[in-house]
């Protein structure tokens, strides 16, 4: 019986066979949300790359080595669209979202982004301001979770010129400030009752 992959498995692989190919990605979605301290449970890896449709026969090639399925014509057809394409993973259900760097966001998406490690392997994620920028501007509940909890728990370490430059441009500075507020009242109100 073949082993089951694990998101973690899944991450490696995966960046292991864009680091061959030489592709510049960023991870982002519940994968980094994760990474930057918003703990929850994920299917899925989110992902940018910076590809073109000349790069489709090679990576659905490199891909197939380590037991991805994704179809050459879906990865062009979503170049040109500007859209989204699925790669399934052939080892269990998880599966990966890819879009190409098709705008500003994912162009500062890729510049911004931050390595890691994962049982030594190189994983490159979008960094928190940017996630906590991006989250703020999608609007969504869950979104706007993942935004408090990578705020609250990177709190020390966050860029603040870098994530408040960020928000403006995607036009939610006053998403930012409200949030801003929230967590720090709850830290405080979680300090102020540990204290007493």
């Amino acid at each position: 019986m073949q082993k089951r992959r694990t998101i973690e498995d899944l991450t490696k692989d995966f960046a292991a066979t864009l680091k061959q190919l030489r592709i510049k990605y960023a991870i982002a979605g519940g994968i980094a949300a994760t990474s930057w301290g918003n703990i929850r449970t994920t299917l899925d890896i989110d992902v940018v790359m910076d590809i073109k449709e000349e790069d489709a026969a090679v990576l659905v090639s490199a891909l197939s080595k380590r037991n991805f399925s994704v179809n050459e014509k879906d990865i062009v057809r979503a170049l040109r669209e500007r859209s989204h394409f699925k790669i399934f993973d052939d080892k269990s259900v998880l599966h990966i979202d890819a879009k190409g760097a098709y705008g500003p966001r994912e162009l500062e998406t890729l510049r911004t982004r931050r390595k890691i490690l994962i049982d030594e392997i190189e994983c490159y994620l979008a960094s928190p301001e940017d996630m906590i920028a991006n989250k703020l501007f999608s609007r969504s509940e869950q979104d706007a979770r993942d935004a408090e909890g990578i705020y609250a728990r990177q709190i020390q370490h966050l860029d603040m010129n870098t994530l408040r430059s960020t928000a403006e441009r995607l036009g939610v500075s006053e998403e930012l400030t409200k949030m801003e507020k929230r967590v720090r009242k709850r830290i405080d109100d979680l300090t102020s009752e540990h204290s007493a």
